[in-house]
C-alpha cells in the first residue's frame, strides 16, 4: 500500500515580511509566550506548543525563515489573537495581513510535497 506525499514539516520556508508585519509577529508571539507567566490565562485552553518559542526566536535574532510546523503554530496564535475581542483590536488588520500570509505560504507548500 502507497502512502501519499506529505509534505515534510520540518522543512523550511522563508516569508517575506516588512519590518512593521516582524514587529507585530514579533509581539503577538512575545504575548502568546509570556502570557502562560500570568496568574489567570483565559484566553488560551493550553500552553503555546515549542514551535511558537522557536519561532520567536528566530524573529527576535532577525530572521523569518520557519518550518512549516512553525508555520502551522504561528498559524494557530495569529487565528486566536485576530478572534479576540482585547487590545489587539487595533492591530487586527496586520493581523489578518499576516494570517492570510502564512496560510498562503502553508498551502502552497503543502501542496508541493518536498522533493528532498
Amino acid at each position: 500500500m502507497t502512502t501519499p506525499d506529505l509534505p515534510d514539516r520540518s522543512r523550511s520556508v522563508t516569508l517575506s515580511l516588512s519590518r512593521e508585519a516582524q514587529w507585530t509577529l514579533h509581539h503577538v508571539l512575545l504575548h502568546r509566550i509570556e502570557w502562560e507567566t500570568t496568574e489567570t490565562a483565559p484566553m488560551f485552553d493550553e500552553p503555546p506548543p515549542a514551535e511558537v518559542f522557536q519561532a520567536f526566536e528566530t524573529l527576535d535574532a532577525g530572521m523569518t525563515t520557519f518550518t512549516l510546523a512553525q508555520l502551522e503554530a504561528i498559524q494557530a496564535v495569529l487565528e486566536q489573537y485576530h478572534h479576540a475581542t482585547t487590545w489587539w483590536e487595533l492591530e487586527r488588520a496586520r493581523i489578518e495581513q499576516l494570517l492570510h500570509l502564512v496560510t498562503a505560504y502553508l498551502d502552497s507548500h503543502r501542496a508541493t510535497p518536498s522533493t528532498e
